[in-house]
């Protein structure tokens, strides 16, 4: 190889590292942009102007939490979210196969429905549930179960930076059994 080729390949070299490095700051520069309240990233924002002030002030964003759990996890599981991150929750309620008062469980599922087999049917019971009873007196509703912890304090603080009136799906849509969660 002469001298002239060594020094052409290394210029090219060295311009594509240039090239990459100047393109990858200004991506990072966007990306990590510190002055933007949502993640630029994030396809389901409803940031507006309007909004933003609202991040800092007013209430805490009033949620719903719905945790689906059962009788045998009723005095274990169940009663572990009541006493812990549930308390921070605006309203509390448990869906299984049998009420329970003191915890505020709430039968949405036939007595026998309420097994691993049959989670879908307790899932869509118990939004129906909640929407009968609570549709307009919430901003947000979380689906959990028995078995998850949520830090309240960060779901409100990520919630103030959207608008509870224009619809938006926090999680992820699962369509192992093509099944669509539709409500009318």
């Amino acid at each position: 190889m002469t001298a002239k080729m060594k020094l052409r390949s290394q210029l090219h070299l060295l311009t594509g590292f240039m090239a990459g490095f100047v393109l990858a700051f200004v991506l990072l520069l966007y990306v990590y942009d510190v002055s933007r309240v949502t993640p630029c990233w994030s396809s389901t924002s409803t940031m507006t102007t309007a909004t933003t002030a609202r991040i800092e002030d007013g209430p805490p964003p009033r949620i719903l939490c719905m945790v689906l759990t059962c009788p045998e996890n009723v005095q274990s599981l169940a009663r572990s979210v009541y006493e812990t991150w549930g308390q921070r929750c605006s309203r509390l309620i448990f869906a299984s196969s049998e009420d329970y008062e003191p915890l505020g469980v709430v039968g949405v599922v036939e007595p026998t429905g309420g097994g691993y087999e049959d989670l879908w049917n307790k899932t869509r019971e118990g939004f129906r549930h909640v929407w009968e009873h609570y549709a307009g007196d919430y901003d947000w509703f979380l689906k959990a179960d028995d078995d998850t912890y949520v830090v309240m304090e960060n779901l409100q603080h990520l919630l103030r930076g959207f608008d509870p009136n224009t619809p938006v799906f926090f999680g992820y849509k699962m369509s192992r059994y093509n099944v669509l969660l539709h409500f009318e």
